[in-house]
């Protein structure tokens, strides 16, 4: 009977021991995974903790930016919201936290005497599309002008990947850095003055349209702010079968003798989600 009492107590303790055995942390991943163990150390860009039935002398990591939350033994949670220094560059999270929408207004523009305000929308990363309403006839230029018109724009760009530093100082952003871009421009106004040097000032008319090729840059600050420069360059032709750079306005062609047209801007704007 003694025997039997010593070895039912001692079950119990066992049972019990057994039953307080720590549990697991458990580190969960934004691609699914489950990892059990001790978490050590939850440092700026990596998670540090081991896994004690295995060696505790062998500490293992994960980048921060791949964790979505740690389940500690104790059940308190911990999650880790995006950060933009965590995210890789390029990656489909950096696409959704950060803002995808610009209007723009063509500063160099005002002085020719037009107003010009540019909508930029990102597809993807590295790809976006532009459209761009102007009005000539602003009211900046000499009165005797009178010019009045309209002008359009419209564009598809390809962006170089945007511009990063090395990890832990990583800035970039969908809307910054080089980009090539494939624009339709077209423009259609009157004008009072002389189409030619020696010719007597008059009312005219000109239609002119231009397919470019515009390289350019565009900087991002604080994910507000934008500067963009550029410069095109391609086909184009107007109604008045010359050039028309003494009233250029929106862009500049040569006429039909030297079907080029020509662009520049700099624009600065603001960034919306």
């Amino acid at each position: 009977m003694k025997n039997l009492v010593l070895i039912a107590t001692f079950f119990m303790l066992a049972t019990t021991l057994f039953g307080q055995t720590e549990k697991p942390d458990s580190i969960f991943t934004k691609n699914g995974k489950v990892l059990t163990g001790k978490v050590k150390e939850i440092g700026t860009s990596e998670v540090k903790y081991i896994q004690p039935q295995m060696n505790t002398d062998v500490v293992y990591a994960i980048d921060k930016n791949e964790v979505d939350r740690i389940v500690f033994a104790n059940g308190q949670v911990q999650k880790f919201d995006t950060e933009w220094g965590t995210i890789e560059e390029n990656s489909a999270e950096l696409f959704q936290i950060q803002k995808k929408n610009a209007l723009k207004i063509d500063f160099l523009s005002i002085a020719a005497n037009t107003l010009t305000v540019t909508y930029e929308r990102c597809l993807k990363p590295g790809r976006s599309v532009e459209f761009s309403g102007g009005i000539i006839g602003i009211g900046v230029a000499l009165e005797e002008e009178n010019a009045s018109g309209v002008l359009f724009r419209g564009g598809y760009k390809f962006a170089k990947n945007p511009d990063f530093y090395l990890r832990e100082m990583r800035y970039s952003h969908i809307l910054k850095g080089a980009y090539v871009k494939l624009e339709f421009d077209f423009a259609s106004y009157s004008v009072t003055g002389q189409q030619a040097f020696f010719d007597e000032e008059k009312r005219y008319n000109n239609t002119k349209w231009a397919l470019l090729m515009v390289p350019g840059k565009q900087w991002v600050f604080d994910d507000s702010f934008l500067i963009d420069i550029y410069c095109g360059i391609g086909l184009g032709d107007n109604s008045l079968e010359d050039l028309d750079l003494t009233y250029p306005y929106g862009f500049a062609t040569l006429g039909e003798n030297f079907p080029l047209a020509f662009s520049f801007g700099v624009r600065m704007g603001l960034l919306l989600k």
